[in-house]
């Protein structure tokens, strides 16, 4: 019996010296979440997103960010490199570049290049031909890593995210919540590239003021939504513009008085958000075997949300039944939003109008 007892307490103290030291692939850091306001109030459910049209149906997978030509043409970014011309109605459709990285964030300058944020090549410029170049990949001696939204001033210096310097895998960025994100911009006419902004959760949509004064990048993991001053007393300085959201933020684009926000995924794991505070849980949570720890997602939840210049909720758009999800862009033209998802086999068009 005493040694039957004693075979217990080993295989007890093994145990534990497992979950306590064994060694882990994660580096979490504590973090506390901003309040979730849930589905409710300003952020009510409701279905009028189920109204949008789908576009390029079956021609790629992960139309993440859309741009919008001089010529009213869109362009759009696949998983697999390649960059698509389409049309408004989405009948026609050109292959425009390949990059062979994973093209994200894009928008048009001034001359007619296409900028595209590729989360593995950097910050890309295409010309009219398709023909790509990159304009940086590095800063402070370090890899861009993680290339991913963009806009451009009125002065052409681009303003652009790098998400991470860590993750490429979204799952482990979640474990470890490790604030390595950054705010980069690049000076074409100095080829200067230089780091505006460190320290961000997962940095990834951008989008300028309407008087440049400032931008707002989001924190995907972190979220929130920040403003960045650039003009002014508070130059160079960081404040919340909106920190309660019921999801998690992705691209930002502004037009006519709104910032609109596409969150691919809705917040409902309260569970592992009670984490966030403790790293060493997370730790030995991850020394559980393989199959039980996958993270649960959110059921597919497509949301679109509009906020003013003061930071109000005053456009909320969803679609419960999850035919429209994982929205990772909304870019305004001529009453409509131009819908971007990370993995949908489509883009879509809703009319703000109806």
């Amino acid at each position: 019996m005493k040694n039957f007892l004693k075979i217990l307490f080993l295989i007890f103290v093994i145990i534990l010296l497992y979950f306590l030291a064994w060694p882990v692939d994660i580096e979490p850091v504590a973090y506390t979440p901003p309040p979730n306001p849930g589905l409710k109030g300003v952020f009510e459910k409701n279905d009028q997103l189920k109204s949008t049209k789908k576009l390029l149906v079956g021609k790629g997978i992960g139309p993440e960010g859309i741009a919008i030509s001089a010529d009213s043409f869109l362009y759009t970014g696949y998983a697999d490199g390649r960059i698509v011309k389409f049309s408004m109605d989405g009948n026609q459709v050109s292959e425009f570049a390949k990059t062979d990285g994973r093209p994200l964030g894009m928008q048009f300058d001034s001359s007619g290049n296409l900028i595209v944020a590729d989360e593995y090549l950097g910050l890309l410029s295409i010309n009219p031909q398709g023909k790509v170049e990159v304009l940086t990949d590095q800063v402070d001696g370090t890899k861009i890593f993680f290339a991913d939204d963009l806009d451009i001033a009125s002065d052409g210096v681009i303003y652009f995210t790098d998400a991470s310097q860590r993750n490429h895998n979204i799952e482990k960025e979640i474990w470890e919540l490790q604030p390595t994100g950054r705010l980069i911009s690049y000076n074409p006419s100095t080829k200067e590239t230089k780091v505006e902004l460190p320290s961000l959760l997962f940095a990834n949509g951008v989008a300028f003021s309407p008087d440049g004064d400032y931008l707002l990048v989001n924190e995907t993991m972190g979220m929130v939504i920040n403003k960045f001053w650039l003009k002014g007393t508070k130059k160079g300085t960081k404040e919340i513009f909106v920190k309660e959201l019921p999801g998690y933020p992705d691209n930002i684009t502004f037009s006519k008085g709104i910032f609109w926000l596409a969150m691919p995924t809705i917040r409902d794991n309260q569970q592992f958000e009670d984490m966030y505070e403790k790293p060493f849980v997370r730790k030995i949570v991850k020394r559980l075997p393989a199959s039980m720890l996958k993270i649960e997602e959110a059921p597919p939840h497509g949301i679109i949300i509009g906020i003013d210049l003061a930071g109000n909720i005053v456009h909320n758009f969803q679609d419960t039944t999850g035919e429209f999800h994982h929205l990772t862009s909304a870019i305004e033209f001529d009453g409509k939003l131009y819908l971007g998802s990370l993995e949908m086999d489509a883009a879509g068009v809703f009319n703000l109008n109806q």
